[in-house]
């Protein structure tokens, strides 16, 4: 494995940079001419910030809390695995919202532009996520089971074939992608990030009945899927509240 310095070069590593890349070069395309490639540029660097504080905290909340206060220094060990998704988005968008804020900049437009790059850059790095083993899914007895036997994976070494969930979410993924992509220029501003928190929610939510790292821990749901229903219902909440808004507006007596 090549190193630099004393961190570890791995898939995910080399994913993740290769999705940020992605990100940015997508945003600059669908960016306004309002936009520089500076400011993309700047406002990509507090996203990527963002995603990895937050997808680091989100992961040490949920496992071993009691660890990571006794060995703290271990928190940044983020070279060793461990940084969840949804701590990811929610950090990424919180970062973006106090960078459009400081800057002046219209936060619901810039959700527009990023929107789509989400779910690219989210595919991008579920590949690395198949390759190491990472996320690995329940046993199957499915033709495209994935058995795994390089000893170094994160999923057992057992030979038991088991669902690629991290191909799936992947392939949900590039659909939520040309979703927004074809509705670009179609919703109100803020419409597309609302419509790629409910479809991937939705997504997760199903994904998670076989992804098999993760416990169940209420009415036979695990933490990802209780995520996703409350990030469903609060976009849907925000969807409505829109509409409604919209429609009084349009409703309104005209002043002549």
């Amino acid at each position: 494995m090549p190193y630099l310095g004393p961190i570890p070069i791995n898939w995910y590593g080399i994913t993740f940079a290769i999705a940020a890349l992605t990100a940015r070069w997508l945003a600059l395309r669908s960016a306004s001419h309002g936009f520089s490639s500076t400011s993309v540029d700047r406002l990509v660097l507090w996203i990527l910030i963002g995603v990895v504080v937050g997808a680091r905290l989100y992961y040490v909340l949920q496992n071993d809390f009691g660890f990571y206060v006794t060995h703290p220094w271990r928190v940044l060990a983020v070279w060793e695995g461990g940084l969840a998704f949804f701590g990811g988005l929610g950090g990424g968008i919180a970062s973006g919202y106090v960078y459009c804020r400081r800057y002046s900049l219209d936060f619901l437009e810039v959700a527009d532009i990023f929107a789509p790059t989400i779910p690219v850059a989210a595919a991008i790095g579920r590949i690395s996520c198949g390759l190491d083993g990472m996320d690995y899914g329940t046993p199957t007895s499915l033709p495209w089971g994935i058995v795994y036997l390089n000893p170094n994976s994160y999923a057992p070494v057992d030979r038991v074939p088991r669902h690629p969930d991290q191909y799936y979410e992947l392939a949900g993924d590039l659909v939520i992608a040309a979703l927004l992509v074809r509705l670009r220029g179609r919703l109100p501003r803020g419409g597309l990030l609302l419509v790629y928190l409910v479809s991937f929610s939705i997504l997760r939510f199903f994904i998670f009945f076989v992804r098999g790292n993760v416990p169940v821990i209420a009415l036979g749901l695990k933490n990802a899927q209780w995520t996703s229903l409350l990030i469903l219902l609060a976009s849907l909440a925000v969807m409505l509240r829109k509409r409604v808004s919209a429609y009084a507006r349009e409703s309104a007596p005209r002043k002549r």
